[in-house]
């Protein structure tokens, strides 16, 4: 069990990927959101909250989430650093494992493009999961791409060993 965490500013995606099942399955999705009225305390202690629930509910072995990328907005790059920061301190208290990737390695991984846009990652989601309807929630949609991203991996990781004992 895989939970992707997309941290946003406006909501933080998240994502329960069974890698088990093939194709993989998504056990549950959604957003954290916080009042428009609350304050950034306020706002990151429902992250805290929500995330500890999900880890509690679905015991995953992994937290993955999307790496800190450059942007040239200060205030809205320090506000995803700080939901970052709340994922990965709910992980830690967990004592679940945390593997992270750039925006780029997660597109490259379920589109095969690293430049692929937002559209073309929600088309190959519902190709590679066999969805019944496309994700079109941005955020939902990112945390389910880094979670496969991940789970992707480490099936590779694990062909790879195999291939070498």
């Amino acid at each position: 069990m895989i939970l992707g965490i997309d941290p946003g500013t406006t909501g933080m995606g998240y994502a329960l990927l069974d890698a088990a099942t093939d194709p993989a399955t998504i056990l549950e999705s959604g957003i954290v959101r916080a009042a428009p009225e609350a304050s950034d305390a306020e706002r990151l202690v429902a992250i805290a909250t929500h995330l500890d629930a999900l880890i509690v509910q679905f015991t995953p072995v992994c937290v993955a989430l999307e790496r800190l990328f450059f942007n040239k907005n200060a205030k809205t790059a320090m506000r995803v650093a700080e939901a970052r920061g709340v994922a990965l301190l709910c992980a830690a208290r967990a004592h679940v494992a945390v593997a992270e990737y750039t925006p780029q390695e997660v597109k490259l991984s379920v589109t095969g493009t690293g430049g692929a846009d937002k559209k073309q990652v929600q088309r190959m989601l519902t190709i590679v999961l066999a969805l019944a309807k496309p994700i079109t929630e941005d955020n939902i949609a990112d945390a389910v791409a880094i979670a496969l991203a991940h789970a992707q991996r480490e099936r590779f990781g694990a062909a790879v060993a195999l291939a070498s004992s």
